[in-house]
């Protein structure tokens, strides 16, 4: 009885891989992987890759993170491309979840102090401590050491920039967002004024920004354009980034 029971069971496969051969023979041999077969496609993630030789700018968004700010995450990342958030020590503790994400993304995270005051009016120690304290916050909260400083309303001479001891980076393309909360507005001031080595500013608290990001993110694509971070627009257009000295555009 068992001999039968095996001599049956070996025949069954034999007719199982016969069946098989004969789909995939009607499929073109195709082959598939095992999550595949069990019906699931995993994501293939498209590597990024820049070109120094094409056009590239650097996206910059301040004050946050916000609310809106995953809404620009998303559609860098169905883009392909990264930016730089200069984010307030204040909303780095709000949103410790959301600046994992712009972390975990690929983008980079620059130190705009802890609640946005005028640095150019403060004492030494203060500067430090909006400064430095930032820094703990969003390594605390991250791991992540912001490199690179922003000061709010771009307030800085030369003398305060050595003070900060870092990179200070400003901008070539003010949209003036948190002026017209217009998202039309904001567009213009990008496409009547973009060009290679751009630093364009932003602010990712408002949802008119947000929504301007939502355009302004591919049809920058369309135009040509790479959406890099200010580290990568450094090293691709090879102009070093050094403490204490501050850069509107990295133009070459």
């Amino acid at each position: 009885m068992l001999k039968k029971i095996l001599v049956l069971s070996l025949a069954a496969m034999m007719i199982f891989s016969a069946n098989i051969g004969v789909a995939a023979a009607e499929a073109g041999n195709t082959q598939y992987s095992i999550t595949q077969a069990q019906g699931f496609t995993k994501e293939t993630e498209v590597k990024r890759v820049i070109d120094p030789d094409k056009p590239m700018v650097a996206l910059t968004f301040d004050d946050g993170p916000s609310k809106y700010t995953p809404e620009i995450l998303q559609v860098l990342k169905e883009n392909n491309s990264e930016a730089t958030f200069f984010v307030l020590g204040t909303e780095a503790n709000r949103y410790k979840d959301t600046l994992n994400q712009i972390i975990e993304n690929g983008n980079q995270v620059g130190n705009h102090t802890y609640n946005h005051e005028d640095l150019t009016k403060l004492s030494d120690e203060d500067v430090y401590r909006q400064v430095q304290g930032t820094n703990d916050i969003i390594y605390n909260v991250s791991g992540y050491t912001a490199t690179i400083m922003r000061p709010p309303y771009g307030a800085s001479d030369e003398e305060l920039n050595k003070k900060i001891s870092r990179p200070v980076i400003k901008w070539s393309i003010d949209t003036r967002d948190w002026e017209n909360r217009n998202t039309q507005m904001i567009l213009d001031n990008i496409f009547n004024n973009v060009k290679d080595g751009d630093i364009i500013l932003m602010h990712d608290l408002y949802e008119t920004t947000a929504e301007a990001a939502k355009i302004a993110v591919p049809k920058l694509i369309e135009m040509g354009y790479q959406l890099v971070t200010i580290d990568e627009l450094s090293r691709y257009k090879e102009l070093p980034l050094t403490a204490g000295k501050q850069y509107y555009n990295m133009y070459k």
